[in-house]
């Protein structure tokens, strides 16, 4: 990569400003009389920040969308950038048609994931799920509006705040050597995690982790190795979530036991969750 590509890659890459991004709900839980209901969030870039890191860095006249429906009913495009007069490139993605508005959405998301490509927004990938609670009315300015009409949910959020090192206030943000430390770091505290004893008396939820009951595992085996099929209960639901590595490995030495309370952190992969960090709240 020449240093003129690798200068842009990089500004193309810098971090948004928390009024830049959104957070989606990929995971509701109804409440009760006692507890609010929740949902599981991951943050995106909006369409129209987008747009405007391509202005900022390329230049309004340099870069260029191009969509393409699929057969089946898709959307497919493709964000090109002109990084010289007679040299461009042009990344591509796609996604399906959306519940709502299915076209503006089909389109909206296969342009986020395009500009993933071009490192818009990549560092967001590092971020972690995380629960809210969701109450009937703005506790904040900046409440997210959200509406699961499957749980039969709808109320507002706060919308988390982003780890450190993904930070705006960060100038100094550069993608790839960011991204190893982060992954070092988070491998350096699961394995001190590992080492401690289980408690016997109840334990602080850590922040950015959701207090939930263990109901029970199964080990499984695909195609990639060994895995951990976990179901737990939060507010009277029961959901399915995996553990692979040395989660699944630590998970198995706790020892857990049905009725168990728990903390867990996870991300959303392919329609499915799975588990980042786990500790033990409180013995059954």
């Amino acid at each position: 990569m020449s240093n003129n590509s690798q200068q842009i890659f990089e500004q193309l890459g810098k971090p948004f400003t928390d009024d830049e991004l959104e957070w989606r709900a990929q995971q509701v839980f109804q409440g009760n009389s006692s507890q609010s209901p929740k949902a599981l969030v991951v943050p995106y870039v909006q369409s129209r920040a987008i747009m405007n890191r391509l202005d900022d860095v390329i230049g309004w006249d340099k870069w260029e969308n191009l969509v393409q429906e699929l057969p089946g009913g898709g959307i497919v495009q493709g964000i090109r950038i002109w990084l010289s007069d007679t040299h461009s490139i042009t990344k591509w993605d796609g996604a399906d048609r959306t519940n709502i508005e299915s076209t503006k959405g089909g389109i909206s998301s296969a342009f986020k994931r395009a500009a993933v490509l071009l490192n818009i927004g990549r560092y967001l990938y590092s971020e972690t799920a995380r629960w809210v609670e969701i109450t009937p009315n703005k506790v904040n300015q900046n409440d997210q509006y959200i509406k699961d009409k499957k749980q039969n949910v709808t109320g507002y959020f706060t919308p988390p705040k982003l780890s450190g090192s993904n930070s705006n206030s960060d100038s100094s943000y550069t993608q790839g050597s960011q991204q190893s430390q982060q992954t070092q770091s988070r491998h350096t505290n699961q394995s001190n995690k590992q080492t401690q004893s289980q408690p016997t008396t109840r334990n602080r939820v850590p922040e950015g982790m959701i207090e939930c009951t263990y109901r029970g595992v199964i080990e499984r085996e695909g195609n990639k190795g060994k895995y951990l099929e976990i179901w737990i209960a939060s507010n009277g639901d029961v959901a399915q979530i995996f553990a692979i590595g040395e989660v699944m490995n630590h998970i198995l030495s706790l020892d857990l036991q049905d009725g168990d309370s728990i903390a867990i952190a996870s991300h959303a992969e392919n329609g499915s969750f799975f588990i980042n960090d786990i500790v033990q709240i409180a013995a059954a």
